[in-house]
């Protein structure tokens, strides 16, 4: 556990790091391309697939780094929407750090089948990030005589519950073919 958050930052693993950024900010502009969720969101999110194949291939600590600069380069390139400093830390900061944190888990197999279980906890955490933001930031959008609380969790379940089994599908794969590669 204790190299699991080891960072150095030299120039090799500064440019995975870039890489794993570039790509995440390319699958976001792909992620356009699928229909949006009526207030805003996809159906699915591909972009967080690259950020959970830098933390599983570079640890944890990379994982974080990642997702927080993934998240700056999207105000830097103006892809990001945000309504004040609780939205930018509950849309983007937090959701995509947490999914850095997913090898803090072993992962394990069922019958032959890779079961990440960091990716579904951070899956989790990055729902409940959304949640909040929904339920907390944007009370007023919920439907007329629905609670906002309600609504958040029934809103951003979907597009989170399908990007968490993307991402059990597509990081192991993945990552089986990558491990060797990097490092």
């Amino acid at each position: 556990m204790k190299n699991l958050f080891k960072v150095d930052l030299d120039v090799k693993t500064m440019v995975q790091l870039a890489m794993f950024m570039a790509i995440t900010i390319i699958l976001g502009y792909v992620n356009k391309i699928i229909p949006e969720m009526p207030q805003g969101g996809a159906l699915i999110s591909i972009d967080v697939v690259a950020i959970f194949l830098c933390a599983y291939l570079m640890g944890a600590g990379y994982g974080i780094i990642c997702g927080i600069g993934v998240s700056i380069l999207q105000f830097v390139l103006a892809i990001a929407t945000y309504w004040g400093p609780w939205s930018v830390l509950l849309d983007y900061v937090l959701p995509l750090a947490v999914c850095g944190i997913a090898p803090m888990l072993k992962s394990t197999k069922i019958k032959n089948i890779p079961i990440y279980w960091g990716i579904i906890l951070s899956m989790i955490l990055k729902y409940l990030c959304h949640f909040a933001s929904g339920a907390f930031l944007f009370a007023e959008y919920a439907p007329e005589g629905i609670n906002p609380i309600i609504y958040s969790l029934t809103y951003n379940l979907p597009y989170n519950f399908t990007t968490l089994l993307l991402c059990m599908v597509v990081v192991p794969i993945l990552y089986k073919r990558l491990k060797g590669v990097l490092r």
